[in-house]
């Protein structure tokens, strides 16, 4: 069995989810989270790391438990007593699209870099093999601390990791476009792998109808050896640098029900088989696989019966 040491660098936020002053469900969310609970549910012998600050009240304690009980591996999560936990809302259409609001000015991930157990936690992961983020982990940050991350990614690289990146671009997180695309852009510089939307691309760049293979040739310019880009419900298509293309198609599903997670369990399914050096074409299928089955259900972490299968299959590829 391949023990691999996996990072995860995020925000999670306490989530309210229904519609406007009526009865609201609450829960916690972030991109990456979803990524975490994912890959500790495929490879419970990872017990992932998960890095991201958190209050000392109430619902960060409670948030830290739910983590600890999914196998995520919280001992480098920290504690800020001056600060809470973001807080966003979430309303879902009769077509199972989504629209959010956000309160994270202040969060306790936000600020995590100017924690003073910021750098000896990020020491603790030099020897990590896989350390995965978003370009959501970057956006909430001040610039300065965005700087912080770049070269923490850079020093982690030149140890050895694989860095695996999502742009996740969300424009309201932005001051404007050309802020966005310069900082992704450098994400992108020390990305080994990136795992992208093209509806993200698109709108990143200002364009239309794109083709995925342009996407991934830019990303290639950029130095990211191996690009994928995730094209909904016409499945993944993926490039590696070297010239070698191919394409996946999507699952058939029978009902489409709410894409929240969407592509964070592909981003999780994806990673927990190229960490045990799976290609990158059954990577892809990987993925296809796990998010079929999450958008066919409410929202962003099914009850892991419903992936079952999957996890007895990603047994088998272990124990291999």
């Amino acid at each position: 069995m391949k023990k691999t040491k996996i990072a995860i660098i995020g925000e999670c936020m306490i989530e309210l989810s229904g519609n406007a002053f009526s009865t609201q469900t609450q829960s916690f969310g972030g991109d990456t989270l979803n990524t975490a609970v994912y890959l500790s549910r495929l490879l419970p012998h990872i017990s992932p790391h998960y890095i991201t600050a958190l209050g000392l009240d109430e619902y960060s304690s409670s948030m830290l438990q739910a983590w600890e009980l999914e196998g995520i591996n919280c001992s480098l999560v920290l504690r800020d007593k001056e600060r809470l936990p973001g807080l966003y809302s979430i309303n879902i259409d009769d077509a199972g699209e989504r629209s959010f609001h956000y309160w994270r000015d202040n969060s306790a991930a936000k600020h995590m870099c100017q924690h003073l157990m910021f750098v000896p936690n990020i020491a603790k992961i030099m020897d990590a093999d896989i350390v995965y983020l978003s370009g959501i982990s970057l956006a909430i940050l001040p610039i300065h601390d965005r700087e912080i991350i770049l070269d923490v990614l850079a020093t982690l690289k030149q140890h050895g990791a694989t860095i695996i990146t999502d742009s996740n671009y969300r424009p309201t997180l932005w001051k404007d476009q050309i802020d966005a695309k310069f900082w992704l852009d450098n994400l992108y510089r020390l990305s080994d792998v990136a795992l992208v939307t093209g509806d993200d691309e698109e709108l990143l760049l200002g364009t239309e109808h794109t083709p995925a293979q342009d996407i991934a040739d830019r990303l290639h310019t950029l130095g990211v050896e191996q690009v994928v880009v995730k094209l909904g419900a016409e499945g993944a298509m993926w490039s590696i640098n070297t010239g070698d293309t191919g394409s996946m198609n999507a699952e058939r599903i029978d009902k489409l029900v709410d894409t929240t997670a969407a592509g964070d369990s592909f981003n999780a399914a994806f990673i927990a088989a190229y960490s045990q050096g799976e290609s990158i074409a059954n990577c892809c299928a990987w993925g296809n696989q796990l998010a079929s089955k999450v958008i066919q259900h409410k929202g962003a972490i099914i009850p892991i019966s419903h992936i079952q299968t999957l996890i007895t299959n990603m047994e088998q590829i272990n124990e291999k």
